[in-house]
């Protein structure tokens, strides 16, 4: 029974805030900060629609939506590829790349925002979607290719060998008989870098200057003036930009859960 009240706990602790936040998009500026945690007098919906049209988050959202899904697309074809040449491949060095591969997990991306922004700067691809696409493609490749290749082991080698029998070479094996396998650890890799990418703030602010090419989380900053906060229109913008992505997640996270587990033993 314990375990179900520690459960429980954990769940409204995590949950909370993002109740929180949705019904103080409803809530005046005074309320906010008069009763912080108390619901909404009155349910005023109009603050998301005011949310939207000064915030410009139409705009933004389609900046979000090219950026990050132009990031995963290629980068779960990449990281889909390399994986299975780190899982079935044998060339000389494959090992030794692969763990100098995984140096990638133990870096933040503060180590290298400084280098970063001076070769983009020298190949002239700031402030436009070049300057977060590749970023975006290249920095989470080590742990896509680590979570792929470990689903990739799981699969059984006959598979490829009656594919070479029936006359598929390498790239035929792989494109139509390997990686139709491997939907679970995909789904996996596509929402996890999705939510990470979708809520990326660093990247966005440092490479982008302006403000029609701003992603969703660098345009939310246009709500927090110097000397003022409107809370509630900054409430009402993060309701509008979370839920959605909150929505996908909950939608395939039996998807995630299942790529996580499989292989996790390998």
């Amino acid at each position: 029974m314990l375990h179900y009240w520690v459960a429980a706990t954990v769940v409204v602790g995590m949950g909370f805030p993002l109740v929180w936040m949705l019904y103080s998009g409803f809530k005046t500026n005074q309320e906010i900060t008069a009763a912080p945690l108390a619901l909404p007098a009155v349910w005023r919906w109009s603050h998301f629609a005011e949310a939207w049209q000064l915030g410009n988050l139409g705009r933004l959202y389609l900046n979000s939506l090219l950026v990050t899904g132009v990031s995963v697309t290629a980068l779960v074809m990449i990281a889909s590829l390399a994986a299975y040449a780190f899982a079935r491949l044998r060339f000389r060095g494959r090992d030794a790349l692969f763990y100098l591969l995984l140096i990638g997990l133990l870096l933040p991306a503060q180590v290298v925002i400084i280098p970063l922004f001076f070769l983009l700067r020298d190949l002239q691809l700031l402030n436009s979607y070049w300057a977060l696409i590749l970023p975006y493609t290249s920095w989470p490749l080590a742990l896509t290719i680590y979570l792929l290749r470990s689903y990739y082991l799981t699969l059984e080698r006959e598979l490829e060998d009656a594919a070479r029998i029936d006359g598929a070479n390498l790239f035929q094996t792989y494109a139509f008989v390997m990686f139709p396998l491997v939907r679970p650890a995909l789904a996996t890799v596509v929402i996890l870098n999705l939510v990470n990418l979708w809520n990326e703030l660093l990247f966005a602010m440092l490479f982008i200057q302006s403000e029609h090419l701003r992603t969703l989380p660098a345009g939310l900053l246009a709500f927090s003036g110097y000397y003022l906060v409107d809370y509630r229109l900054v409430f009402a913008a993060l309701s509008i930009t979370t839920v959605p992505i909150l929505v996908v997640y909950f939608v395939f996270q039996r998807h995630v859960i299942a790529g996580l587990t499989t292989g996790a033993l390998d």
